[in-house]
């Protein structure tokens, strides 16, 4: 055989196996790489979506969590108003309370002296008369009674001044 006859064979039938291939292998190749191109495409856009959505939602999340501070902080300065309100009320409570005791101690102490000074003069006077008693059981002497009498007299009338 010839070698131009061989290559001319050789080329007829490279020529049919391209078109073959083009013809029914090439389209279910080129549809799979078109099909798995566009998935690729759709799987980076939503890519690309969720990650902005995700941006979104950190700034929200952010956002609720500083304003949930915020209303913490406005709880916890109520709470403190609210202590201290609480705290003063209790001060004046126990300052009132305290005086109202104090005003009872007082009273009580000063019934208490009245009632030794009672007991002190009833004493002071049951003594005198003891005392007088035994004065006039001894009989003094008119002497000494006139002299008694003068030094009262005389006590008497100081007391006066």
């Amino acid at each position: 055989m010839n070698l131009n006859a061989t290559i001319v064979g050789q080329a007829i039938s490279f020529f049919l196996f391209v078109w073959f291939c083009m013809k029914y292998v090439w389209p279910p190749i080129i549809l799979a790489i078109e099909t798995r191109q566009k998935e690729i495409k759709e799987s980076l856009i939503n890519s690309k979506k969720a990650q902005d959505e995700l941006y979104i939602l950190e700034k929200k999340i952010k956002k609720n969590i500083i304003e949930a501070k915020q209303k913490a902080s406005n709880i916890l300065n109520e709470a403190n108003k609210q202590k201290e309100l609480i705290l003063e009320e209790a001060r004046k409570n126990a300052l009132e309370e305290s005086k109202k005791i104090l005003l009872n101690t007082q009273s009580e102490i000063e019934i208490s002296i009245i009632h030794a000074r009672k007991n002190l003069h009833k004493e002071v006077v049951d003594l005198s008369i003891a005392i007088a008693e035994k004065i006039i059981k001894k009989n003094i002497s008119k002497e000494d009674n006139q002299n008694l009498l003068d030094q009262l007299v005389v006590s008497l009338s100081q007391v006066k001044n």
